[in-house]
């Protein structure tokens, strides 16, 4: 069973992972995940420009505390998987919540995307983000921000779909405004 459960979590992480790619506004392509340290990504972060303003919104976010407090979910083995947050939504699906400070929803890719509302705020439906038994859900946060909420199934991409969905709408009140 762990390592059957390991599976589904770094499989949501790679969710995640593939779909976070995109570019600044400059056209400089950034990586959703880094192999950098602390000490580096302080560095690079201070020595640059200033964050956009998506940055400073998401600045306080933590994509844990979301998934503890998202009620009615069951949600099981909630951990930090570096800057996402991964969690068990039942036997077949695991999700990952991931603040992405600099990527607009209109940056996500997969299979096939849909225009979605979560709560008040505009968001992205995405179909085979990675695989095809993901799905992603994008939530706009400010224009140039957005959090991801990605699933995996075992069974089919609509339950991996159904899960993205409930947990993106659980969590949407604790995003910034």
């Amino acid at each position: 069973m762990i390592k059957k459960l390991s599976a589904r979590v770094v499989l949501a992480s790679a969710v995640l992972g593939m779909v976070v790619t995109g570019c600044t506004t400059e056209g400089t392509p950034t990586p959703g995940t880094t192999g950098s340290t602390p000490t580096e990504t302080a560095a690079a972060t201070t020595t640059g420009t200033k964050p956009s303003t998506g940055g400073d919104a998401l600045a306080d976010f933590d994509a844990c505390e979301a998934l503890r407090s998202a009620s009615g979910l069951n949600l099981t083995e909630i951990e930090a998987d570096g800057k996402a947050c991964d969690a068990e939504f039942s036997a077949t699906t695991s999700v990952t919540v991931k603040a992405q400070p600099s990527l607009k929803i209109d940056d996500a890719v997969g299979k096939e995307l849909s225009d979605i509302t979560v709560g008040s705020r505009k968001a992205k439906l995405v179909k085979a983000p990675s695989s095809e038994s993901s799905c992603l859900v994008a939530i706009e946060v400010t224009a140039d921000s957005r959090v991801d909420v990605g699933a995996s199934a075992n069974a089919s991409q609509a339950e991996a779909c159904d899960a993205a969905t409930a947990v993106a709408n659980a969590i949407e009140p604790k995003l910034p405004k």
